[in-house]
């Protein structure tokens, strides 16, 4: 509870830091990510890839293919059957995560090209060994958005890389695709 009160507090400084999102409009978007998850175990020296596939949720002020800024929700569920050799480690591991975060488009009004930074609080949820996680992360991302009139349908490219307790870090790279309904929600 305190780190969504945490998160509350940083979304309302940025909307009071930039007078300019007043004008803008609060937005819901969403988008599927389709992972490839890279865990290192530094306690064990090792290193493991699975595929990972999850939602995004993003609540938001926003000005339509100009920018866009708030809080991120994603809930990765990752598929471990592949590498059984870590003993005590969860078959269908989940990443979950909350963030901020911002989007920015760089033909402003024409959809095209964007970019999108993150920073964000995780949990890994091993279920086994390791219990559940909790480690800091940012998220890089790039991408095109196509304008159908009011609808946009988002393509990009992004990482991510979690540090988290117990020396294990997670690095995901994730192509991802978001449709868009601008002036219907």
């Amino acid at each position: 509870m305190k780190l969504i009160r945490t998160l509350l507090c940083l979304f309302a400084l940025i909307l009071s830091l930039n007078s300019t999102l007043y004008a803008q409009s609060f937005r819901i978007r969403a988008r599927e990510h389709f992972d490839t998850v890279c865990i290192n175990y530094k306690q064990l020296d090792m290193k493991t890839s699975h595929p990972g596939i999850g939602p995004n949720i993003n609540m938001w002020m926003e000005d339509p293919y100009n920018y866009s800024i708030g809080l991120s929700y994603s809930h990765l569920f990752i598929n471990n059957d592949t590498d059984p050799q870590i003993v005590g480690i969860g078959s269908d591991m989940e990443l979950i995560k909350w963030g901020i975060e911002y989007k920015n488009y760089f033909f402003k009004g024409n959809g095209g090209l964007f970019s999108r930074l993150g920073l964000s609080t995780n949990t890994l949820k091993t279920k086994g060994l390791f219990s559940d996680l909790g480690g800091f992360g940012g998220y890089l991302g790039i991408g095109w958005e196509i304008k159908f009139q009011r609808i946009g349908l988002a393509f990009e490219a992004a990482g991510r890389k979690i540090n988290f307790e117990s020396d294990i870090e997670v690095t995901t790279y994730s192509p991802s695709i978001g449709v868009h309904f601008y002036g219907y929600i």
